[in-house]
């Protein structure tokens, strides 16, 4: 009896906490909003949208790319606590290499905008559309 009852128990505590503790679902809370951008990050003349919000995952830096149907989604960043959003017009994304040395990281060509993720006195990291996605560039360390 005292077998048949510790397993009961294992198996009703099991069944209460395992679904909790393999998925989060959201209780229909708000997002927390920390900033957004519109420009045209594809280059084909119609502004996209891109924005950071805190979710129950962490922060994630999500994309939409303006279609001729609507919309389509891209999350470029999760879980990369502490950065914040910037947006920037420029034709070049300078990679940074790790630690001290004499090699200079790769230089990376735009469509003229690139999304830019930072941590205050932190690294850094820049998002571009290189044909058919987005191409991920750490820009410093």
């Amino acid at each position: 009896m005292k077998i048949f009852m510790t397993c009961l128990f294992c198996i009703l505590f099991f069944i209460g906490l395992v679904p909790n503790s393999l998925c989060e679902v959201g209780n229909g809370a708000p997002l927390k909003y920390i900033a957004s951008c519109e420009l045209d990050l594809n280059n084909d003349g119609d502004p996209d949208i891109a924005f950071l919000v805190e979710t129950l995952k962490g922060r994630e830096l999500i994309v939409l790319l303006r279609t001729k149907n609507g919309y389509k989604a891209f999350l470029l960043s999760r879980g990369k606590p502490n950065m914040y959003l910037s947006c920037h017009f420029g034709k070049y994304v300078e990679e940074t290499l790790a630690g001290k040395g004499e090699k200079k990281g790769k230089v990376y060509k735009t469509n003229g905008t690139y999304l830019k993720l930072t941590q205050p006195e932190g690294s850094s990291v820049a998002f571009f559309w290189n044909n058919n996605t987005f191409q991920e560039v750490w820009t410093s360390d």
